[in-house]
């Protein structure tokens, strides 16, 4: 879905609990989309970290992947190795 640049102003704008709320949304569109057969794609940024937190309050069994390319900052590689229920790819 394409926004305007305004629309992305309006969004940037909302109230953090809307954002969760549309957010969490989503995640249960995609998921029941693909009927749970889902991953969320991993890399131990703060991005992902939030992803995989929102898709997990919902779903907990969901597994996230991790490519492990060995060019990860060392907190960032740790950070995603210790997380629960990763997958690992090199």
């Amino acid at each position: 879905m394409k926004h305007t640049r305004e629309e992305l102003a309006e969004l940037q704008a909302l109230p953090l609990e809307e954002k969760v709320l549309r957010t969490q949304t989503r995640i249960i569109e995609w998921y029941l989309k693909h009927k749970g057969k889902v991953y969320v794609s991993f890399s131990g940024g703060k991005d992902s970290t939030v992803l995989l937190y929102l898709v997990r309050q919902l779903y907990p069994e969901v597994p996230a992947v991790f490519c492990d390319t060995g060019l990860e900052y060392p907190e960032v590689r740790e950070h995603a190795l210790s997380t629960p229920n990763v997958i690992v790819l090199r």
